[in-house]
């Protein structure tokens, strides 16, 4: 640096922004952020150790002292120089900082018609060092131009010699090795790569005098008195690599999770905590409890902003700056304990962002808990076992439970070589009789089952599932029009309505009205609350579902009081004069029928009018479940192309960039279901938005997702238009519901022979 700064021509020192920061000081900054941050992870310094057998803080150094030096090459620079003194021109006349500055039109114009990417020439001015090509990859990649769609630049600036030398390693481990050796490399090199990049990124957001998150120690202080069978458990099993966990809803499942991960943390296994749940829905309710005994606790999926900051930062409580921080540290799993879904996660493993390699990194040092995932799904379950496979190659010690764990996994996980031989159980409380099967029946109209629904009426407090949308929208009416408090809880709201929604829930049925003996409502539910809203009724009408499911549903008849029985009315769902199992199942085109998936069957098959406690439960389900068949040759098909993304992308970013939020790639989806999109139930007041933070400000608080196949039947019936807006410089076209076809209390309701949405 100094060598450059002696010959310095310019009129300016070097600079490495057009803000004025000298070269020397921004590098500077870059490597004192990097040394912080292994400072504060030990253990990740010492896990690079001990997989790759080199010094993750040499590499990661050297890397930061590297990464900006092609800003020295004259081309850059004097652009540079000249985007400097344009702000200072522009400065002396609005004052101001360079903050404001850089959201005018004309702020680094210089730099972006120079044609010079300052990461390639850095390589190059680097060539006679020798540098390790994990160290090299960090370099081209820190500004995300590591990948296919920007092999012409490196073309362009005379790089191919370069851009051949990342290609020829990527075909390298691609052609000769196997899905585990690409895994390990991946390690090795998405170390000081994803690093790099989370530390340039913190020296530059310090150098504008913006907020950036600390690096803070998981810390957790079991918060009861006396531990229970599943939390001792776990503190008995937790060296197992993989540990299977069944335990019944209410055992305190969650503080066990806590003890395992801080039993990892203690021993040097891990550092952080990652809890995959598998909706973001059951994501937020748990992220809310962690928060009770681990303050710093991060939540990431495609809502979680508005579950989490966007109500403080209106109230002005916490900066919006700090919130979007906050936010983006726990989308790349950065936080000591984050939240999120299992799509997150398997979206990561394509690697098809560059941001997905710091996300990968930091995986592959955090210890994993896998909480209540579908297994009457294939299509899931095959990309778990991705998930699992590639975990096994990293050593991330992985804690799968559920209420609802069938004993046929275990073939299953020990194909890819984990070691386990059983299922870890809480039996304290198996044999409690919690609820009975009061009646099993067929119904197509309401009508059939009208003594149930009264004697819904009748008690004033009462929870109904229902399988679909239509269904559960079809009971509310009926409620609503007995004046019986009907409370309607499904996907199809904003994140306001939804938030309106489970407040409104828990404080109708939620403990603390069973407490003061104020319960009263009728919740109408879909699988959305399942798992994620912590209510209770001593009745409970619920259409049939995978015995899995049926579990996670009953656990919330008389969940506040042991003494009590819970009263279940199985309805079997009819259409045609054919069992109606949607959605578990797949819709035959051909017949224009549902097909209901084997789970469904068999537990069709199995229930009866009697009561249930937990062991007999468990013996249902491993009846249902008693052998892991193959997966369907979709699942496996799918699995196989995250797989290959995987392997493919190892190194060298693919032509692909999907969104931030999205769950699925060209050739993979982490689930089967109908393709979404977003609907928004407003116009906006403008149709111009200045920035992108603006236009996601407004679509968290006013879109839904909706099928594709329903956006079109909406369309059709004139109840959704195509509206033009314009983000920043881009047009784009959304889909906006007529007023009149949404409200805060049923969501979207499209009247067309009945057809409801």
């Amino acid at each position: 640096m100094n060598k450059h700064s002696a010959v310095n021509s310019f009129k300016y020192p070097i600079l490495a922004k057009p803000s004025g920061i000298t070269l020397e000081q921004h590098t500077q900054n870059v490597v004192s952020e990097g040394k912080l941050l292994l400072e504060q992870s030990p253990f990740v310094v010492q896990k690079y150790q001990e997989r790759v057998g080199k010094s993750l803080a040499i590499r990661l150094e050297r890397a930061c002292q590297y990464h900006d030096l092609g800003k020295t090459t004259h081309k850059w620079q004097i652009a540079c120089q000249k985007d400097y003194n344009a702000f200072l021109q522009w400065q002396s006349q609005h004052g101001g900082t360079f903050k404001d500055y850089s959201n005018t039109e004309n702020a680094g114009e210089n730099i972006r018609k120079a044609g010079v990417r300052h990461e390639i020439q850095s390589l190059r001015l680097i060539e006679k060092t020798k540098l390790p090509l994990p160290q090299q990859a960090a370099i081209a990649a820190h500004h995300g131009k590591l990948g296919n769609n920007f092999e012409e630049r490196w073309s362009n600036e005379n790089a191919t010699d370069l851009w051949g030398i990342f290609k020829k390693e990527s075909n390298r481990v691609i052609e000769q090795y196997s899905f585990e050796q690409s895994a390990k490399t991946h390690y090795e090199f998405a170390g000081p790569r994803g690093l790099l990049r989370l530390v340039d990124h913190r020296a530059s957001a310090k150098e504008e005098g913006e907020f950036v998150p600390d690096f803070t120690q998981f810390c957790y202080n079991f918060p009861h008195n006396e531990k229970r069978g599943v939390q001792r458990m776990i503190e008995q099993h937790w060296e197992d690599e993989l540990l299977l966990v069944r335990a019944p809803t209410g055992a305190g499942k969650t503080d066990a999770s806590l003890l395992w991960a801080q039993l990892q943390i203690e021993n040097k296994r891990a550092d952080r905590l990652v809890i995959a749940m598998p909706t973001r829905f059951t994501s937020t309710a748990l992220a809310i409890n962690v928060a009770e005994s681990l303050s710093d606790a991060g939540l990431y999926h495609s809502s979680a902003w508005f579950a989490k900051f966007q109500e403080q930062v209106d109230a002005g409580a916490i900066k919006k700056q700090e919130a979007e921080k906050t936010h983006e540290f726990a989308r790349l799993l950065q936080t000591p304990i984050t939240v999120c879904t299992i799509d997150h996660l398997l979206m990561a493993l394509t690697l098809t962002r560059e941001d997905h390699h710091i996300i990968a990194f930091n995986l592959a040092n955090s210890c994993v808990v896998i909480d209540e995932a579908d297994f009457y799904d294939d299509f899931t379950q095959a990309n778990i076992l991705v998930l699992l496979e590639i975990l096994k190659y990293w050593h991330v010690p992985v804690l799968l439970m559920s209420a609802s764990l069938p004993e046929s996994v275990l073939p299953t996980y020990q194909k890819i070589g984990f070691r386990i031989d059983k299922i870890i159980e809480d039996t304290s409380d198996n044999s409690r009789e919690r609820f009975e099967i009061k009646s099993i029946k067929e119904y197509s109209e309401l009508d059939e089952i009208s003594d149930l629904l009264e004697l819904c009426v009748e008690r004033g407090t009462a929870i109904v599932y229902a399988n679909t949308v239509d269904k559960a929208v079809m009971f509310y009416d009926w409620f609503k029009k007995r004046k019986a408090n009907p409370i309607l809880y499904h996907s199809r709201f904003t994140e306001p309505h939804k938030k309106d929604k489970e407040q409104q829930l828990i404080n109708a049925l939620g403990k603390e009205a069973w407490e003061n003996n104020c319960a009263k409502g009728i919740a109408i539910l879909t699988q959305i609350g399942e798992m994620s809203i912590n209510i209770s009724a001593d009745i409970m009408l619920s259409e049939l579902c995978p015995i899995d499911r049926l579990t996670q549903r009953a656990g919330r008849l008389c969940r506040f009081d042991k003494t009590k029985v819970g009263e279940l009315y199985l309805l079997v769902p009819q259409k045609n004069d054919l069992v109606y199992p949607a959605p578990y199942g797949e819709y035959d085109r051909k017949i224009k029928a549902w097909i209901p998936c084997e789970a469904f069957v068999k537990t069709t098959e199995i229930l009866d009018t009697t009561c249930y406690n937990a062991e007999r439960l468990v013996s249902l389900l491993n009846h249902v479940y008693e052998i892991q068949k193959s997966f369907s040759p979709k699942a496996i098909n799918n699995a196989k192309s995250l797989k290959e993304y995987f392997s493919w992308n190892w190194l060298i970013n693919p032509t692909q960039v999907p969104k931030t939020d999205d769950h699925d790639a060209n050739f993979w989806r982490s689930r089967n279901i109908a393709p979404q999109d977003t609907v928004f139930i407003a116009k906006p007041a403008s149709k111009i938005f200045y920035n992108y933070f603006g236009y996601q400000s407004w679509k968290l608080k006013n879109s839904i997702e909706l099928p594709v196949y329903l956006i079109e039947k909406g369309k059709k019936l004139n109840m959704i238009d195509l509206v033009r807006v314009k983000i920043y410089e881009d047009d784009e076209l959304i889909y906006v519901i007529r007023e009149g076809f949404y409200d805060n209390e049923v969501g979207v309701r499209f009247n067309d022979e009945g057809f409801i949405l």
